[in-house]
């Protein structure tokens, strides 16, 4: 069953309270209380390992703990302030005070815009309620609480909407007309089972299936394939040892089989920035080593896709890491400066401009992407060879075509040292070439 814990302040506690037994056959509810914003930060930290996901009482609390920490390993989700919830709540304010002028009225959780729930294309200019700029810090509590104040005390409100519950019995003990606004119990029933399933989904999504498929890297000297293979199982037992992040490793004619899920993956390739298990087996074993992940939804899919990576890896003259996925996005390789990320599915304008180029859609799929990485359409042939792990003979030849073609245009590049030729650099535009053919 999912697990929930939430976030929420101390007075709004009986909100929560009141909707949790509807939810019992849906998640498991842990209620965790705060007095003062400066406690979330800590409270998230020292809770969010228990739980599937974390909920917030209020769009507030959300705000200022996204300032707080910098990344959630656990998702968050708030509880907020339907449209349906806020016309609800103005109807039985209405009713109680039926000689409202809201011109009069402090609301606390409108923006100085008037853009939430469309209250400008409702009031009049002369009937707008005093609104107020959250500043999301730990001071948040005192400096509304104080506007709150200094409005009644001038004379200028009648009464006063909150949406931080902390400060409602302070607005009591001033003695000034409030309501506190929450979400209705319906509102918090809907929210939270919106949370369920896209923690559902979350949870599916981390425990789709990842292989890795590991290979010794020089295949042509077989008379040690064996000694070599008991080097790399022993190696890859001692790195499962110590991370934990493998759930099973078993030989294969060619390698061998890693498999995992992909929360473990996005671990061990710190979120397929670099890939610490090629990492530990190049600086272990004597020998290089090649490896492929697959990330799909069945067995054959992902053992298909890290078979592909597994080749990608290898067709690089340094030994790396690739991974693809069963949409056949591709990412790689690991940890490298010309790491890049592309698809190998080529969609027909792709598929036509390789054919008018002379140059097979996958470069030109890797050649968009190191663009996009290097953020220019500006590249040389040290460029090209490096992003797409081609040689300069073969970068050459790629970039004179595109010339040839009206892809690219030359110029040249100064060296930074006086001596040596400059650089030629070539500027690509594909759109160019659909243009001419289009013309």
């Amino acid at each position: 069953m999912i697990k929930i814990g939430v976030i929420v302040a101390h007075n709004s506690i009986n909100m929560i309270k009141e909707v949790e037994p509807l939810l019992r056959d849906q998640c498991e509810l842990t209620l965790i209380p705060y007095r003062q914003i400066k406690e979330m930060k800590t409270l998230y930290e020292q809770h969010h390992i228990f739980y599937d996901g974390i909920l917030f009482g209020g769009l507030l609390a959300k705000k200022i703990i996204e300032q707080e920490v910098a990344e959630f390993p656990t998702p968050i989700f708030c509880l907020d302030i339907t449209t349906g919830d806020f016309y609800k709540q103005i109807f039985s304010i209405l009713n109680r005070y039926r000689d409202l002028d809201f011109s009069r009225v402090f609301i606390d959780f409108l923006n100085e815009d008037l853009n939430a729930f469309e209250v400008s294309d409702i009031l009049k200019e002369t009937e707008m309620p005093y609104v107020t700029k959250l500043e999301f810090s730990e001071q948040i509590y005192e400096k509304v609480f104080q506007q709150h104040v200094d409005l009644w005390e001038s004379g200028k409100i009648d009464l006063s909407l909150t949406r931080i519950s902390n400060i409602v019995p302070r607005l009591k003990e001033a003695g000034i007309p409030s309501v506190f606004v929450f979400p209705s119990p319906a509102s918090i029933l809907e929210q939270t089972q919106q949370f369920i399933n896209e923690l559902q989904i979350y949870n599916f999504q981390e425990n789709q299936l990842a292989i890795g498929m590991v290979t010794i890297k020089d295949k042509d000297d077989l008379s040690d394939l064996d000694f070599k293979q008991i080097l790399l199982h022993k190696a890859l037992l001692e790195f499962n040892k110590k991370t934990n992040a493998l759930s099973i490793i078993q030989k294969k004619i060619t390698g061998f089989e890693l498999i995992t899920s992909l929360a473990d993956l996005k671990s061990v390739t710190n979120d397929f920035t670099s890939c610490s298990v090629i990492h530990y087996l190049n600086e272990t074993l004597p020998f290089q080593v090649d490896l492929g992940w697959g990330v799909g939804t069945t067995l054959y899919q992902t053992k298909k896709a890290a078979q592909t990576a597994n080749q990608e890896a290898s067709a690089n003259e340094t030994p790396c890491a690739y991974v693809i996925f069963d949409n056949d996005e591709v990412i790689g390789p690991l940890g490298e400066d010309h790491c890049i990320r592309y698809t190998n599915i080529v969609d027909p304008e792709v598929e036509q401009l390789a054919e008018t180029l002379g140059i097979s859609s996958l470069n030109i799929q890797k050649i968009i992407a190191a663009m996009s990485k290097m953020r220019t359409d500006q590249l040389t042939a040290d460029d090209v060879a490096y992003h797409l792990g081609h040689t300069l003979r073969q970068a050459n030849r790629i970039l004179n075509k595109l010339e040839q073609k009206g892809a690219a245009t030359t110029t040249f590049r100064k060296q930074e040292k006086l001596r040596g030729r400059p650089k030629k650099v070539y500027k690509i535009d594909f759109q160019r070439v659909n243009l001419q053919h289009d013309a």
